[in-house]
């Protein structure tokens, strides 16, 4: 009876010996299907559309939703006073061209970045247009844009003959600092309000302080440009590495997309550098191309960013840069491209930031004749196994499962 017991503890090693050598098969066909996707890429597919118009249609409604969603940008509305967005809140004047009350906002929160912004002799000839993103309003030889993004970014362009412009920022305000450079932008200011914080800077001109009243003296043809950061900022870090990279004017310029479905795309822009535009620009699903050319070649670091549905940069995708034909390499640091001074280094190369949307920061050491792709590739799917293979591991695991059931019965009494 025990020499029959022992015997039977030898077959039941065996029997699970061979259960397991069964099963080997499945455990290495799996593993090597998780490196086999991670080796290839597979192109996105190419739709072409010409560039969607500011309508009010249900691909539009969905496109700025998703782009609110992902912090991008949103859609402005005017009253014929009240400007208002997901964004930035303010009154205008049409008959002064005043900004009273300019207010980063998001959802319930609310921070005020500045009481008053006047442009001397600054009457619109127009009325101001809203387009998407952007509130404009223009005057002889001056205009004001403002940008309906969580930044808050205000711009204005003198053309022809100077200006001035006097910011008075709320009681309270601290870091009323001005500090200027040889290069462009010239004067730049940076202020706090409460727990925001912001930059301003001018391209030509200079700033002066008085308590908290800035005056900004513009030159013909220069350039102003004010964002902040709210206290109540997702991401907070990295829009303080993007604020940073814009006083400094190592940021050329911002561009956000987002694709519409049916072909087309919404966007927001903003050039910070002199002479800096893009000539061709095409957005789809997966896929960007952007041509940017200066008068003077330069170099500088530039901001893509997309909705995730436009440019998804998840696991089950690879975003591949490239620059005229090369592969732009990713830098180790999410950040590192913003620090990059424009001539230190002569290779391109693109950090990608943890934010809600797909921000993409890539430094250029030439700006000039530069077309830019960015293209997200998905990655193809674990391969399963065909039918006969499954069929045969299947019924192997069955007959060795049954071998050892009749091997390990327990003798009848």
């Amino acid at each position: 009876m025990r020499i029959r017991w022992r015997r039977r503890g030898r077959l039941r090693k065996a029997a699970t010996a061979l259960v397991a050598l069964a099963l080997l098969p499945v455990a290495i066909l799996l593993g090597s299907a998780s490196i086999h996707a991670a080796a290839s890429s597979p192109a996105a597919g190419i739709h072409t559309d010409a560039l969607g118009t500011q309508d009010t249609g249900p691909p539009t409604a969905e496109a700025l939703q998703r782009s609110e969603a992902s912090g991008l940008f949103g859609p402005f509305s005017w009253d014929g006073q009240l400007v208002s967005g997901p964004f930035v809140s303010f009154d205008f004047s049409v008959g002064t061209g005043a900004i009273v009350g300019y207010f980063a906002v998001n959802g319930t929160n609310a921070s005020l970045l500045i009481d008053t912004i006047r442009i001397a002799g600054f009457v619109p000839t127009s009325t101001p247009q809203i387009a998407g993103a952007t509130f404009t309003a223009s005057a002889s030889n001056v205009s004001l844009v403002v940008h309906d993004e969580p930044t808050a970014l205000l711009e204005i362009h003198t053309t022809g003959q100077p200006r001035s412009v006097e910011l008075s920022f709320p009681n309270g305000a601290t870091d009323l600092a001005v500090s200027h450079a040889t290069e462009w932008p010239h004067s730049g200011l940076a202020f706090g309000v409460g727990a925001s914080h912001g930059r301003l800077m001018v391209g030509r001109g200079n700033l002066t302080v008085n308590g908290t009243t800035v005056t900004a003296d513009l030159q013909a043809d220069d350039y102003l440009a004010l964002r902040a950061v709210p206290a109540f900022a997702e991401h907070a870090a990295e829009r303080t590495a993007v604020l940073d990279a814009f006083a400094s004017g190592r940021l050329a310029a911002e561009y956000e997309f987002v694709a519409m479905s049916g072909g087309g795309w919404l966007e927001n822009t903003a050039q910070y550098q002199g002479g800096l535009a893009a000539t061709s620009t095409h957005v789809e699903y997966g896929q960007a191309k952007i041509d940017l050319g200066v008068a003077e070649p330069r170099g500088g670091v530039v901001i893509l960013a997309f909705d995730p549905e436009t440019m998804p940069a998840d696991a089950q995708h690879r975003l591949v840069v490239t620059q005229n034909g090369s592969e732009v390499q990713q830098a180790t640091s999410p950040v590192e491209s913003l620090y990059t001074l424009p001539g230190t280094s002569a290779h391109p190369s693109f950090s990608l930031l943890a934010m809600n949307a797909t921000v993409l920061v890539i430094y250029l050491p030439e700006l000039s004749a530069s077309p830019l792709q960015i293209e997200s590739l998905a990655l193809p799917a674990s391969p399963g196994l065909d039918e006969p293979t499954e069929l045969a591991m299947v019924a192997a695991v069955f007959v060795v499962s049954l071998a050892a059931a009749v091997m390990l019965r327990r003798p009848q009494e």
